[in-house]
């Protein structure tokens, strides 16, 4: 694996995704002011879920770098604290093993 590789014009796409969705959902989310039970079965396990699925399965078949799947991660672990109660940190361990999951699924 590269260094180069990482610093291209698609890691800045998945990190500007990984920020759409581990900030800017949740703010849409708590503007529409969602009660607790809608933030957690549209943005947790909705959105987020779907999100991650995704991201594994296209970096798998662009054949990216396994580094590039810790960005979304990492950045919901750094915002959840804003949006979410404590619970939420768990998610971010069922995010990290769907992705890895969906990326594993694309190789031969």
């Amino acid at each position: 694996m590269k260094v180069k590789g990482l610093f291209t014009i698609n890691t800045l796409w998945y990190v500007a995704f990984g920020a759409l969705f581990a900030f800017i959902v949740p703010i849409i989310g708590a503007t529409l002011d969602l009660n607790d039970i809608m933030k957690v079965g549209f943005i947790l396990l909705g959105a987020n879920v779907i999100y991650s699925i995704v991201l594994g399965l296209y970096a798998g078949a662009k054949r990216m770098s396994w580094i590039i799947l810790l960005i979304f991660p990492v950045l919901f672990l750094i915002g959840y604290r804003y949006f979410f109660d404590n619970y939420a940190l768990y998610f971010t361990l069922v995010y990290l093993i769907l992705t890895y999951l969906s990326y594993g699924i694309t190789k031969d």
